[in-house]
């Protein structure tokens, strides 16, 4: 019986911590496990902590009759089909803050690393092709005076800003709803609707959940409405943005360069995109940091320790109620 399932291993030390006397399996380090691997362990579990790539739905949670709780140790949870969960009387989980620094950090590195042509110029000393000093090869816009457009405006938008203002860069930003004034005054940031953004900053970045009103939401139109000297960063999701569409872009200048984190169809990426000499790349590790990595397995780990224990979690993504919870363990 495996009380709780972990399905790519985190510290031990963590899990002796924080799930105290509580029955735990996990998966390898660095790989997490697939469904086929994770489904011999599934029968008795009433807590799943997952990475963000686990498809957790109706396939999955057959299998677990006594699930109570999906965490992810992700802030995205479009891996997590929240209505069946809700449906069955499942908590879903993430954790929103813990990798709003490191992967604000990861925005403002691709932001740079594009802009600069650092990442191009990296290909240009590996290829062996830098023979002597060439005064103006590599020269790219700096950041500052610059308008940054922020689509999105949670936690790690915030944190971009932060880091951004520090560059001399002015802040505009797109949400549903506007923010507190208090933390528009705070980071100087003025909201603007979407189409006005994308025309007027020199650089957009992204920083919404991937959901259907949000998939391809950068689309062919989008992105010839931006300037042609502007640059696009994605630390969100890949299918924010239409890649194809993208690539065209980048390819026949109509956008100065990007830089992402994320991609459409992780691992595979688009061989016409690598080559690009104007797109600096990172593999999705904008929260790939020791320290927001371990804050977000206690935050997950806390999560199910507190819904075994008869509560509610700390980082829902969903609301059950008790009477959910008893009519879905009838069903």
């Amino acid at each position: 019986m495996s009380e709780v399932v972990i399905t790519k291993a985190v510290p031990a030390d963590l899990v002796a911590e924080v799930l105290a006397g509580v029955d735990v399996v996990q998966g390898p380090t660095g790989t997490e496990w697939t469904l086929e691997q994770t489904a011999p362990h599934l029968t008795d579990c009433r807590g799943l902590v997952t990475w963000g790539f686990l498809r957790v739905d109706g396939a999955l949670l057959d299998r677990a009759p006594a699930l109570q709780v999906v965490a992810n140790v992700a802030v995205g949870y479009d891996n997590l089909d929240v209505p069946e969960l809700t449906r069955r009387g499942i908590w879903a989980t993430n954790t929103p803050t813990d990798f709003a620094a490191p992967t604000a950090e990861v925005a403002i590195g691709l932001m740079i690393s594009a802009m600069r042509r650092i990442a191009e110029g990296e290909r240009y000393i590996r290829a062996g092709t830098w023979l002597s000093p060439n005064p103006g090869r590599f020269d790219g816009p700096s950041l500052a005076g610059k308008t940054l457009g922020l689509v999105g405006f949670g936690t790690i938008a915030r944190e971009v800003a932060r880091r951004a203002s520090a560059f001399g860069m002015r802040i505009v930003y797109h949400a549903r709803n506007r923010v507190p004034e208090a933390v528009e005054s705070e980071l100087d940031a003025k909201r603007l609707p979407l189409n006005e953004l994308l025309t007027v900053a020199d650089v957009v970045s992204l920083h919404v959940p991937l959901t259907e009103q949000t998939e391809r939401m950068i689309d062919a139109r989008a992105l010839a409405s931006m300037k042609p000297s502007a640059y696009l960063i994605n630390t969100a999701r890949g299918k924010v943005v239409d890649e194809a569409a993208l690539i065209d872009a980048l390819a026949s200048g109509r956008l100065a360069g990007a830089g992402l984190d994320v991609f459409a169809d992780e691992p595979r990426i688009p061989e016409a995109l690598l080559s690009l000499p104007n797109v600096a790349v990172a593999p999705h590790l904008g929260g790939a940091s020791v320290e927001g990595r371990r804050a977000a397995q206690a935050t997950a780990l806390s999560n199910v320790r507190s819904v075994l224990r008869g509560g509610a979690p700390h980082t829902p993504v969903n609301r059950v109620s008790a009477e959910g919870r008893d009519a879905a363990s009838r069903t």
